[in-house]
């Protein structure tokens, strides 16, 4: 396939470009200096230009806790921004696929979420993904990709960060009451590929197997990494934040997993992001 992917120098757009041209798909990689999704006339452009078979729609506003203080900025990129996209694939007969977040959940479920659940975002930064869904279902041929805490390299994310400190000497102090799934983007990258190549258009899960909260998380990443600092579990409520995070939110992938087999497990694809040089 034809591949164009949005927001390129992104952490999991990075990924799905190594993985998608390792595959032997032809990739148009488009930085957000390449195309401000934003406007509209030139995303249009730039799909007219390229012509892509589908467009993964990496660039969002990801910053949950920035997005309290301007969800206006938020929603013109995850919601318009994505309409703009949506538009323009269905009119170059593109595929769009979507990735999406388990923050459109707002945690008070015991089981692992479905994609058929109802959302119920709690934060800003949740529901203007929870708008870029149903901009994505503009699209002529889409499928919406729900993943949880991705990290990765070429990004901000839990584990670099948890490990930079580490290594300085800082003190760390983390949550122990909220529970999901880590997911590595490589991992997640594959899965996009396969879902756009052989599922049918609807709601996806995506995210490694099993869960643990973000404690277990920065314990499992200093073990892999052979990093002997101490780490301090804390409940949510100590730590003031602007947004509102769900205390569960763990992922059904069952039917993802009929497209891709079973999904590797989190402590596994940890262990070889770190060899990686994560």
């Amino acid at each position: 396939m034809k591949l164009l992917v949005t927001g390129a120098g992104g952490m999991l757009a990075q990924a799905v470009i190594g993985t998608a041209r390792a595959s032997g798909h032809e990739v148009v990689a488009l930085t957000r200096s390449d195309l401000d999704i934003t406007d509209a006339a030139a995303v249009t452009s730039a799909l007219h230009e390229h012509r892509p078979d589908a467009v993964v729609h990496c660039a969002a506003f990801t910053r949950v806790d920035n997005a309290e203080h301007d969800e206006a900025r938020a929603f013109a990129v995850n919601a318009e921004g994505t309409a703009h996209v949506a538009r323009a694939a269905t009119a170059v007969g593109a595929r769009l696929v979507y990735p999406g977040t388990d923050y459109v959940f707002d945690g008070t479920a015991r089981s692992p979420y479905r994609p058929d659940d109802t959302p119920a975002p709690l934060n800003a930064y949740g529901r203007s993904k929870l708008a870029g869904e149903d901009a994505a279902r503009e699209a002529g041929s889409w499928i919406i990709v729900r993943t949880s805490w991705l990290y990765g390299a070429g990004g901000r994310n839990f584990v670099s960060t948890i490990l930079q400190r580490a290594r300085a000497g800082e003190s760390l102090r983390v949550v122990d009451d909220q529970v999901g799934s880590p997911t590595w983007t490589e991992d997640l990258a594959a899965v996009l590929l396969t879902l756009c190549e052989r599922a049918p258009d609807g709601v996806y899960h995506a995210c490694n197997r099993g869960e643990t909260n973000w404690y277990g998380f920065a314990r499992a990443a200093l073990q892999a990494a052979r990093c002997e600092t101490g780490v301090e579990p804390v409940s949510s409520s100590t730590l003031v934040r602007p947004a509102r995070r769900p205390v569960y939110s763990v992922l059904d992938c069952s039917t993802t997993e009929r497209y891709t087999g079973p999904l590797p497990q989190w402590k596994d694809s940890l262990i070889r992001a770190i060899e990686a040089g994560l």
